[in-house]
């Protein structure tokens, strides 16, 4: 993949002396490569947080910097996994392309988000394409640095294991939505959770700046690209959503809860189609 912006090594992978417990470690030293902003990003993310300090200066000693220009893939589905990733700034999508060009979205890693490790222990080709969804900055750290890390912090093989039980958890809840709520549940919370990831708060609600399409978000939650339309339209029609060309603007968070627990439901099909489940 020799479409990569730019590349910034890490710094020294000495572990460096512990900082003064005064200095929160998300404002910490910061790694050479990374802006400030991906700084904090990336360090104030739960999981990373959650480690040792020595774990943590470890991990980011061993780790490249990316920077990545939309669109750019990282790796290709049946590649052998050669990095673990972690993102600073952007999103990583997660999906594969179809027969008929189109491109399936599974789903977007965020910043002070981790992705990768899973085919690099298991030595099995990776599953899904990693693309670039915007401008991004991703950390780099490759299975070599990772197997050390591994081998050196008993820690990292328990901390690895929690965050594979917390995507279960995660995919498990999706696979529970899909067979049991409506679409328009299933959207309404959809859209919550990319508000989490990358929302922005705005005095109007909240600004989700991903480009994301409304064939992403059909992809996201087993639907159709048209009943997904239909569902998106009612939602602006009550001034609960709108979807502008690079973003998508939650225009009121409470009546968006309220379809994600299904306190208020979109009605209406299509003619010559079935209502929704």
């Amino acid at each position: 993949m020799n479409s990569l912006v730019s590349e910034r090594a890490g710094f020294d992978t000495d572990l460096p002396p512990r900082a003064p417990a005064a200095v929160p470690w998300s404002t910490g030293p910061i790694h050479p490569g990374l802006r400030p902003e991906e700084n904090t990003s990336i360090r104030s993310g739960a999981w990373l947080a959650g480690l040792s300090e020595p774990l943590r200066h470890a991990i980011l000693g061993r780790a490249r910097v990316r920077q990545l220009a939309a669109g750019t893939p990282i790796a290709q589905r049946g590649d052998v996994a050669m990095n673990w990733i972690g993102v600073a700034s952007g999103a990583v999508r997660l999906g594969s392309g179809l027969r008929d060009g189109r491109n399936f979205t599974l789903e977007f890693v965020g910043p002070s988000q981790w992705y990768g490790d899973i085919e690099m222990i298991d030595d099995r080709p990776l599953d899904l394409d990693l693309v670039a969804h915007v401008n991004s900055t991703v950390l780099m750290v490759s299975k070599p640095d990772l197997q050390r890390l591994i081998d050196s912090f008993d820690e990292l093989r328990d901390a690895l294991l929690q965050l594979n039980c917390q995507r279960l958890r995660h995919m498990l809840r999706r696979f529970e939505e899909l067979q049991t709520l409506s679409l328009a549940q299933r959207l309404a919370r959809q859209v919550q959770r990319l508000g989490r990831q990358f929302g922005r708060p705005m005095a109007c609600g909240v600004s989700i700046e991903l480009g994301v399409t409304q064939g992403d978000l059909a992809a996201m939650v087993g639907g159709s690209r048209q009943r997904v339309n239909r569902a998106w339209r009612q939602m602006d029609k009550l001034g609960i959503v709108q979807l502008g060309h690079a973003r998508l603007l939650v225009l009121d968070p409470a009546a968006l809860a309220a379809v994600a627990e299904g306190r208020v439901v979109l009605t209406g099909a299509a003619p010559g189609e079935e209502p929704e489940a």
